[in-house]
């Protein structure tokens, strides 16, 4: 039967049942029990057929497309073993690995543990007595020496749950080809909502749940198969690579994110951002970027991610161009598939511009620093990353609009590339370096791997505005109205408190830190972040009380003269027609 089959409802019987294992089945096989979800906990069973001595099993530590080893096994609890129906104990060789030793030929081995599902996310577990999302490498022990053989799954659910799942189904549960293809397959549960549709005679399953409204079908049936249609006329592909694509999106009060799989992707967004349109429109540009993904970093995929380690951190330089380039276009593609307007392409466009160019470490680390130490960094954040650190999706974005507007001005336009690199390596499932990156940049214009070079290591400012000139745009910034010191507070439980202070701004100079509380400015009492600005002179000298540590302390704060937070972009009325020309084939995008 095909991936994908539409939802189904969950059994809820009484008890696991034994496994029966036919002389074809060779791999393993889980027994989810999810019957009670008031609990938060999931109980796993897993039967396998020894087929060495000695079998390792192990719980990933990350799961692809988020570079974060998350240890999945903090979650872990009560793993027992048997061997041929006898008690055995695992010796624990690591803090996600297990060994079982001296196993007999062909033993069959039952290990039985739970897991904590308490986190609301796309790359984790959760579990209440409503709906469940289940991540596989957050769940799945992997029986190391059956990597590639077929995994079989089944589950035992609350009465009348629905399972989505981008899985083969077989009737009385689900199959995978491999346990990479279980890892890459998460389950959606409970109340589940679904719209279907088609995209170059491939079936797409829209799965949703957590909506209290109704949901905007009609809107969505109309949006979503020109996303994925403008998507692949970016590949030059007529189908996606997917026989049958999942879309599973999780609405909650505030929750943004995605993670993206081979035959489909798991979003979560905010049902309060839903009821704008500026909001739907950041919906269709999540959607498109995890849908992208399919092609770029789940096929065309970075020498070092291929195969996946599960249990260890790989530096993967090339980080910049599978996200970078999917997080440029996620935006181009709403306004190429005809769902938002030219203003709003560079409204939002601007908002990047903005980020960027108001986070001072951009001229701290370089993009491809960004992308090697995305284990450690970019997923760590606190008060002080701004200030040493840039994201390689932002950064990335725009040295891909860079990309993109010089190829675009010699005829050609970085679609061009993704295309050159898919068909190489994508296709031919080899995965692909930084240096084969430059050398196809190379062979569409000899100039640009000494260019991509110098955006990609150095963190001099990238040259934004002479390229955004080629295209008949001005990039200004918008004058700030109060003098700057380089602090943002946020009045929280009755205190004014830093959250962040600039890298060599006037606040950092004066000594202040996120987590100090603001009290008084020139004997002046503070009480909200909105009182600050107007009490500030440009260049002058200022008496700030402030608490750390349950101390009052005084420092002078200096402010400087205004700086900009904000840029737009506005069309240049005096732009010539080859740059209006030039513009309207970027807006355009591929030929269908």
């Amino acid at each position: 039967m095909p991936r994908g089959k539409p939802s189904i409802v969950c059994s809820n019987a009484l008890a696991l049942l034994p496994i029966h294992r036919s002389s074809e089945v060779l791999g393993p096989t889980f027994q989810l029990d999810l019957r009670q979800p008031q609990s938060h906990r999931v109980s796993v069973q897993l039967n396998f057929r020894a087929q060495q001595q000695r079998e390792s099993v192990a719980l990933p530590s990350w799961t692809p497309g988020s570079y974060l080893e998350r240890d999945y096994v903090r979650h872990l609890e009560g793993l027992r073993g048997w061997v041929n129906g006898h008690p055995v104990v695992l010796a624990r060789q690591s803090r996600h690995l297990w060994w079982l030793e001296d196993l007999p030929p062909g033993a069959e081995v039952e290990l039985r543990y739970s897991l904590l599902a308490v986190e609301a996310s796309v790359r984790t577990n959760w579990l209440d007595v409503e709906t469940g999302f289940l991540t596989g490498a957050a769940w799945a022990m992997a029986v190391e020496s059956q990597r590639w053989l077929p995994q079989q799954l089944s589950l035992q659910c609350p009465p009348g749950w629905s399972v989505a799942t981008s899985l083969e189904s077989t009737g009385e549960g689900w199959r995978a080809a491999s346990y990479d293809v279980l890892v890459d397959s998460p389950l959606a549960l409970g109340d589940l909502h679904t719209l279907h549709f088609e995209v170059g005679g491939v079936p797409h399953r829209w799965v949703w749940q957590g909506l209290q409204r109704p949901a905007p079908q009609q809107s969505w049936q109309q949006q979503l198969p020109k996303i994925c249609a403008a998507t692949c006329a970016l590949l030059g592909a007529e189908r996606p690579v997917s026989d049958d694509y999942l879309f599973i999106t999780r609405f909650s009060a505030n929750g943004y994110g995605g993670l993206e799989h081979d035959d489909g992707c798991a979003l979560m967004f905010s049902r309060r951002e839903l009821g704008s349109e500026s909001g739907q429109r950041k919906l269709l540009q999540l959607a498109a970027h995890e849908y992208l993904h399919q092609w770029n970093v789940r096929r065309l995929r970075p020498v070092g991610l291929r195969p996946y380690r599960y249990g260890q951190a790989v530096l993967i330089p090339e980080l910049w161009f599978a996200e970078g380039v999917t997080s440029y276009y996620d935006q181009l593609i709403v306004l190429q598939a005809g769902l938002c307007s030219e203003e709003e392409y560079l409204e939002d466009l601007a908002k990047d511009f903005s980020r960027f160019l108001s986070t001072p470490g951009r001229q701290v680390q370089s993009l491809l620093e960004s992308a090697t130490e995305a284990w450690v960094k970019l997923y760590r954040r606190d008060a002080h990353s701004d200030n040493q650190q840039i994201s390689y999706y932002l950064k990335g974005a725009l040295v891909s609009l860079l990309l993109d507007l010089h190829l675009l001005a010699r005829g050609q336009g970085l679609h061009v590339l993704l295309q050159r690199l898919w068909q190489r390596f994508g296709q031919a499932g080899r995965g692909y370096s930084q240096a084969d990156v430059e050398q196809l940049a190379g062979e569409l214009d000899p100039q640009l791997p000494a260019l991509l070079h110098s955006w990609l290591s150095g963190v001099d400012e990238l040259p934004l505005s002479g390229y955004l000139k080629t295209v008949g745009l001005d990039l200004s910034p918008d004058p700030a109205e109060s003098p700057y010191s380089g602090l943002q507070a946020t009045f929280k439980e009755g205190q004014l408190t830093i959250s962040k202070v600039d890298r060599d701004s006037p606040a950092e100079l004066a000594g202040l830190s996120p987590g100090d509380e603001l009290l008084a400015l020139d004997a002046e009492r503070l009480r909200s972040p909105e009182q600050l600005g107007p009490l500030l002179i440009a260049g002058g000298q200022h008496e700030l009380l402030f608490c750390r540590d349950g101390a009052v302390r005084s420092t002078a704060l200096r402010p400087s003269a205004p700086q900009p937070c904000r840029w737009s972009l506005r069309l240049d009325p005096n732009a010539p027609e080859a740059a209006c020309h030039l513009r309207r084939s970027w807006f355009q995008g591929p030929a269908r």
